[in-house]
């Protein structure tokens, strides 16, 4: 029984934090929701995401870093 409420709750918390994300997403500007996309939802790699944009992979994870920064700031206030 308790594992039950255990699993109940984490789904609930995973439901919220997708909800704000989904709020968040939009406050990013559009080169920042791109390399979101692309990395998280269409699964590239930071190598063919910086081949793409013409950037190297050190600066597409500088950037993805930043830009996950700024959602957890968003999210979390």
């Amino acid at each position: 029984m308790a594992d039950e409420a255990a699993d109940i709750a984490e789904t609930v918390v995973n439901a919220v934090m997708v909800d704000r994300l989904k709020a968040a997403l939009p406050l990013l500007s559009d080169s920042e929701q791109e390399l979101i996309q692309a990395i998280f939802f269409d699964g590239l790699s930071e190598r063919e995401v910086g081949a793409r944009l013409g950037i190297t992979q050190s600066v597409v994870n500088k950037r993805k870093a930043r830009i996950l920064r700024k959602l957890r700031k968003i999210i979390e206030n």
